[in-house]
């Protein structure tokens, strides 16, 4: 399901906030954001996860992309902080999407009362794994990325091992 929250048209941009139950583990916002009235053809899609999904944050990220043409040159290469982080979470939230969803132990994707933890315990995964990956990329922590990831799908083996014990 996809759901227009709100539009705004400022700084030369149109920016166009989604509510979508499509998007990654951790994200039902999205933030579209394209020039108006300009000969520029740029469009910045951003999906904003946990803790990041708060309107002061999401349209603050509008009006820098709007302003700033260094950090929206960064934001349109996919070299931006943001971007990265994004780049190297989704594809490890969807592996561990899918480890859930195969696994003979649980209903999930479907929810139903006994499938409720699973997404919950998934949930909790993702925002570690999530603010790990950042602060990988924005502090340089010195970690291996499929190591995280390894230790995430470990839990997560464990906790549907304990489910049907």
């Amino acid at each position: 399901m996809r759901e227009t929250i709100e539009k705004r048209t400022a700084s030369g941009c149109k920016a166009t906030l989604v509510f979508d139950t499509g998007g990654p583990v951790g994200s039902d916002h999205l933030l579209i954001v394209k020039p108006v009235y300009s000969e520029e053809d740029w469009l910045v899609n951003r999906w904003f996860y946990f803790d990041e999904q708060t309107q002061a944050y999401m349209w603050n990220f509008a009006e820098k992309v709007c302003t700033d043409e260094k950090y929206r040159q960064q934001s349109l290469e996919k070299t931006a902080d943001w971007k990265r982080v994004a780049n190297l979470y989704e594809p490890l939230a969807r592996r561990l999407y899918q480890e859930l969803s195969q696994s003979e132990r649980s209903d999930f994707p479907i929810l139903n009362d006994s499938s409720r933890p699973d997404s919950e315990k998934l949930e909790s995964l993702c925002e570690e794994l999530f603010k790990e990956i950042k602060a990988i990329v924005r502090q340089r922590k010195d970690r291996h990325l499929e190591t995280v990831y390894e230790e995430k799908e470990a839990e997560l083996q464990r906790w549907l091992a304990e489910k049907s014990a």
